[in-house]
């Protein structure tokens, strides 16, 4: 069996080992009163640790290896950061070693005293091919470590979406409307399309959509034709006429530039997320919702937020068309609940969270929290393969925390970095 530093620095950390009548390799009693802070940067593995070797208390740090021999491989015997490890710990022993300064560090060999169920569980999770490694064994975890788990793995993932907020408003300068405007359309791309969206919110001035916030078909012309949409159309409807006449005049008027039409993608989707439909919502809410920050601030509403997705009327050509040329059967135009509900998940709260990280204000990052609460469970593949493995979603609180432990523990099979990985680990008949 393959052993790694990994797992090793799992079993020093988290004491998986025998815990009575320890010795070091030089045959010395040793008792760990303090196993040491795992460092993550470089230098030993744990600093600050506290033992008692033949009686005597030592306060240093530990460094672990497979192998004794790993130390001079790793030329710590020419570093003098490593004088100050008290303990070497390694699951064989192999060769005597020796610090910078010429001394012997006392050696801990972990191989007859740890139990082999630990490692046995460790290497069962990582070398399977199920969907997620504990798949088999992660309903013999108790709940309470699960729910603890995923509300860790929850904060995780709004920190990291509030991080990619702060770098939007250092590059916008700290206009928070702009960096909504930019998110806001990023989302209307619905994964497929976001990147295309963004493109298209950043290729003009923000200011445009205020300056002609009352001109509906200023702004529709303004967001079609930076999409590079109004090239080679049906000249002979009014809708799209009028669109490409009023666009070459924006285009003129404040030089602007489209974005490449192959930046949309139409194909294997269905014509209700066809991007040109998802444009012609995103251009009403455009000019319906003013100041689309300062109302997620003030807005302490749910429902609010849905009646105002809800009631969004857009162009009527849109109610026979999902993109342009092509007339179809009359059908709604609204944006549907799961889409309006994704948009309040990955916008609306993401925003809420993190302006309440930025400001210092927990009021604001309740209130996301309590929105997220409040919204239906996502449905896409990763949470149906989590339900038909048992593991129910409540709410969007749940989704967005299983999201983030498929994605960046599963997936990676992050098992010693993941609260339910470590109890299976843990766990011995």
């Amino acid at each position: 069996m393959k052993i790694s530093e990994n797992i090793l620095q799992y079993i020093w950390k988290y004491r998986l080992f025998r815990q009575s009548a320890l010795r070091t390799v030089s045959g010395k009693k040793l008792k760990v009163i303090r196993l040491g802070r795992h460092n993550f940067d470089e230098g030993p593995d744990f600093e600050n640790a506290l033992l008692l070797i033949d009686d005597i208390e030592w306060v240093g740090n530990v460094e672990v290896h497979v192998n004794s021999s790993a130390w001079n491989d790793h030329q710590h015997q020419y570093n003098p950061f490593y004088n100050n490890v008290v303990l070497h710990v390694v699951y064989r022993y192999d060769r005597e070693i020796k610090r910078e300064d010429g001394t012997i560090p006392e050696t801990l060999e972990l191989q007859s005293i740890v139990n082999p169920e630990v490692l046995n569980n460790y290497h069962s999770m990582l070398n399977n091919m199920n969907w997620i490694p504990c798949e088999g064994s992660i309903h013999s975890v108790d709940p309470f470590h699960i729910s603890k788990w995923l509300s860790t793995v929850l904060y995780e993932r709004l920190i990291s979406k509030s991080d990619n907020v702060n770098n939007l408003l250092t590059e916008f300068q700290g206009d928070w409307e702009r960096v909504a405007f930019v998110l806001l359309a990023r989302n209307f791309g619905f994964l497929v399309n976001s990147d295309a969206f963004e493109r298209l919110a950043r290729s003009f001035p923000h200011g445009l959509i205020n300056k002609y916030r009352d001109k509906p078909t200023t702004i529709e012309a303004l967001l079609f034709g930076q999409a590079g949409m109004l090239d080679e159309l049906n000249i002979g409807e009014e809708y799209p006429h009028t669109l490409q006449q009023e666009y070459r005049y924006l285009q003129k008027a404040y030089s602007l530039k489209p974005i490449e039409r192959a930046n949309w993608k139409f194909l294997r989707m269905r014509p209700v997320s066809f991007p040109s439909f998802r444009l012609a919502q995103f251009a009403t809410f455009c000019f319906t919702i003013n100041h689309f920050f300062a109302k997620i601030i003030e807005t302490e509403n749910l429902n609010l937020w849905r009646i105002w997705f809800k009631s969004l009327k857009v162009n009527t050509y849109w109610s026979t068309h999902y993109h342009f040329n092509k007339e179809t059967e009359t059908h709604g135009t609204q944006l549907g609940q799961g889409a309006i509900d994704l948009i309040l998940i990955n916008t609306v709260a993401v925003l809420l969270f993190s302006y309440g990280k930025y400001m210092g204000n927990d009021t604001f990052i309740e209130r996301s929290i309590h929105f997220l609460e409040n919204i239906k469970p996502e449905d896409n593949r990763i949470i149906q393969q989590f339900k038909l493995i048992g593991i129910e979603s409540k709410s969007a609180i749940d989704t967005q925390a299983l999201k983030q432990l498929k994605t960046i523990y599963c997936a990676n099979k992050r098992c010693l970095n993941c609260e339910i990985g470590l109890q299976i680990i843990k766990r011995s008949k």
